[in-house]
């Protein structure tokens, strides 16, 4: 009875360490840090920035001055650039977070785009909001890229 007791109390000390060590152990599983990535967002988000100052500054709605046609090559531009950003964090592995940022930015960007050849103007009100929800989307992109290194290279 004793030797039994025993072992029972060996097999509970010895699971209740095992349990103990599984719940104290955390694995985080994220890409590896793309400094290209990030340079990437950084570029396409000036230039996203700019497309909206510019258009705030050096045009008017009146006289078709805001025309779609007036900014269809720089729509066409940074499209090409949120396609890649997409594209680029598509392929990464434990990606999804990012991939899904890069998804919305790009939804958003041709339906603001289509909005724009649609009405054939832009006010200055629209203009700020785009250009507000753009940066807020590059902001979670690029939270979302340092984290991943922050998590790779913590800090000592």
């Amino acid at each position: 009875m004793k030797q039994l007791f025993s072992s029972r109390f060996l097999y509970i000390l010895l699971l209740s360490f095992v349990l103990l060590a599984m719940n104290s152990c955390k694995v985080a599983f994220v890409p590896a840090y793309d400094a290209q990535i990030s340079d990437q967002i950084d570029v396409t988000a000036k230039a996203v920035d700019k497309f909206y100052l510019s258009m705030l500054e050096t045009t008017t709605v009146e006289n078709d001055g805001r025309a779609y046609s007036k900014f269809a090559d720089q729509y066409v531009s940074i499209e090409v650039e949120l396609n890649s950003l997409f594209n680029k964090n598509k392929i990464r592995p434990l990606n999804s977070n990012s991939t899904r940022i890069c998804e919305i930015t790009l939804q958003l960007w041709v339906k603001y785009k289509e909005e724009h050849k649609k009405d054939n103007t832009l006010s200055n009100g629209i203009i700020k909001l785009n250009q507000k929800t753009f940066s807020d989307l590059f902001f979670a992109m690029q939270t979302a890229e340092n984290g991943e290194n922050i998590v790779n290279n913590p800090p000592k």
